[in-house]
């Protein structure tokens, strides 16, 4: 808090009523400069349409925001409504499924080769773990993607719904 310097009374600074109506007067004198001055600025910026600019570019502002909103809003719902979203998530899960079967199947005619050759029997063989790994591991990935990214779809089309419901 600022404190304020008081005036102390002593001989050399007394003041008089000469010296009180100087010091009146010279505030009035302030006031009325300041006042002018004021006055001056208010009529300047009224003429150079300033003032006017300045609401016409902040209106312009909000309405582009308004509309960018709206077009967002409008594009989230769409892509909700076609069903994008969990089209692609259940062909992926489809996917990861058919990629395991086929890995199945390679096993199953690798165990049906004749023993009369053992080098093709191993390779099929190896092949089939190899792609039947793989299949699973594309499945485990496909799941997680999904899981992760399910939450912050539906988070995000909340958030963009919520603020495109602003006017």
């Amino acid at each position: 808090m600022a404190t304020r310097n008081r005036a102390r009374s002593s001989a050399s600074k007394k003041l008089t009523s000469d010296k009180v109506a100087e010091n009146m007067k010279e505030a009035a004198r302030k006031i009325r400069e300041t006042s002018r001055a004021v006055r001056e600025s208010v009529k300047t910026l009224h003429e150079s349409g300033a003032i006017q600019e300045m609401a016409d570019a902040t209106h312009e502002a909000v309405v582009t925001a308004r509309d960018t909103t709206r077009g967002i809003r409008d594009t989230v719902k769409d892509v909700e409504k076609s069903g994008v979203v969990s089209d692609t998530a259940r062909a992926m899960d489809e996917t990861a499924a058919a990629a395991t079967e086929t890995a199945r199947a390679a096993k199953g005619t690798a165990l049906q080769l004749p023993k009369g050759a053992p080098k093709t029997r191993r390779m099929v063989k190896s092949g089939a773990k190899k792609a039947t790994r793989r299949a699973k591991a594309a499945k485990r990935q496909a799941n997680k993607a999904i899981k992760r990214k399910a939450p912050k779809v539906k988070r995000k089309v909340k958030v963009l719904g919520k603020k495109g419901n602003v006017p």
